[in-house]
């Protein structure tokens, strides 16, 4: 004996309020857990009616927000919160997770087609320089962004290196399968790898741009960025400046100014940053001499400091500071002594206005308006060719 089914069953109205308890997760969210909700309610009561369990949506299902809650859990959703809303981070993998069943689907689309499984092969064979690469990408952001150091393709301290071994391991033995990770964690190294997939060329060339800003001293090691202003000579900022005389001997106090009257200056940060020098084993920090005034003048040269350790921090300026009894000093010469220079000026360029050598000639000397004497400083316009003088006679 067959049973007659009503041929009404409300569904609409109960399939509505499901989709109203699932609001807080967004409308594309909620039309991807409810497509079709009506006809596979229909269809279950349809069975239950069969069996004899009568034909109520909430006598077979309970009530909306209950079956809301149930197809959150077959989702892997988090429940809502008292206020029927999610906790943020919840709201956040409720995306991710949206869009991993949808690459899902795609890829089992693509699975369909001939040309796919060549590609899949080819990248499932590519997968280990993956880990590799996902571990070196993980030590970049440890290294820039909690230790502070600077820009490097590669480890340059012991303590980097084991960092750096330690995040490649773990990269591959969790690409292996070895180390699982569930719940929560999962979808956050899921996301923490795509993430990693897309940074990882822009990662290089800024690490290529930014490691070329960096000068190297004698000491080794990476030491201010390449200055945009200050002196530089062969790509090395340069910290200080040692000026000697004629006769080779070291000049002190010596002011230093442009072709345009601008103080020429090798630090442009108040002398609050240290250097290395050359040869000397701690980094040194610069204090500037005073004019008359009580004016800080930058570009008296050589520059006195003292190394790091003899300074001290003054909270009240938020500076550090040379303490009351302490003489700054001037660092090493780079010579005792420089070459002496031969100083007798020159008349112009090439034999117009010198002195004869050919044993013919008379012997007479050029006259003293086309020699100066020893001693005189050459004219602007020693490098042009100066006009031919008779000699005196």
């Amino acid at each position: 004996m067959s049973v007659q089914i009503p041929a009404v069953v409300d569904v609409t109205a109960y399939a509505a309020a499901v989709r109203r308890a699932l609001a807080d997760l967004g409308p594309d969210q909620v039309e991807e857990l409810t497509d079709g909700l009506e006809a596979n309610l229909a269809d279950a009561l349809a069975d239950e009616w069969h069996v004899g369990h009568g034909a109520d949506p909430v006598a077979q299902f309970g009530g909306a927000e209950q079956y809301a809650a149930e197809l959150r859990t077959a989702a892997g959703l988090a429940p809502a919160g008292p206020d029927g809303r999610q906790s943020r981070l919840a709201a956040l993998r409720h995306p991710l997770r949206a869009a991993g069943r949808a690459g899902a689907r795609r890829l089992t689309q693509a699975r369909a087609t001939r040309w796919w499984p060549a590609v899949e092969d080819f990248g499932v064979a590519l997968r280990p320089a993956w880990w590799v690469l996902r571990g070196w990408m993980a030590y970049q952001l440890v290294a820039l962004w909690v230790f502070r150091t600077p820009p490097s393709y590669l480890p340059e301290t012991l303590w980097a290196a084991v960092v750096l071994a330690a995040l490649l391991v773990a990269s591959v033995q969790w690409g292996r399968g070895r180390w699982a990770v569930r719940g929560g964690w999962r979808t956050v190294l899921l996301t923490v790898s795509a993430l990693t997939a897309v940074a990882a060329l822009p990662m290089a060339v800024w690490l290529h741009a930014a490691s070329t800003q960096y000068v190297y001293v004698d000491m080794g090691g990476p030491v201010a960025p390449a200055p945009q202003d200050g002196v530089v000579v062969d790509g090395i900022a340069v910290s200080n400046l040692f000026v000697y005389d004629a006769e080779g001997n070291p000049l002190r106090d010596v002011q230093i100014y442009d072709d345009r009257g601008r103080p020429v200056r090798t630090t442009l940060d108040e002398g609050q940053a240290p250097w290395a020098l050359p040869g000397v084993n701690e980094t040194w920090s610069f204090v500037p001499a005073t004019d008359g005034d009580g004016r800080a003048l930058w570009n008296v040269y050589p520059l006195r400091g003292a190394p790091q350790s003899a300074f001290v921090w003054d909270e009240a300026t938020g500076r550090q500071l040379l303490p009351a009894g302490t003489e700054a000093v001037t660092p090493p010469w780079p010579f005792a002594k420089a070459p002496t220079l031969d100083v007798t000026p020159q008349v112009g360029v090439g034999t117009a206005g010198l002195p004869s050598t050919d044993p013919g000639d008379d012997g007479a000397t050029p006259s003293a308006e086309a020699s100066p004497s020893a001693g005189a400083s050459p004219s602007a316009g020693a490098s042009r060719q100066a006009p031919q003088t008779p000699a005196a006679g």
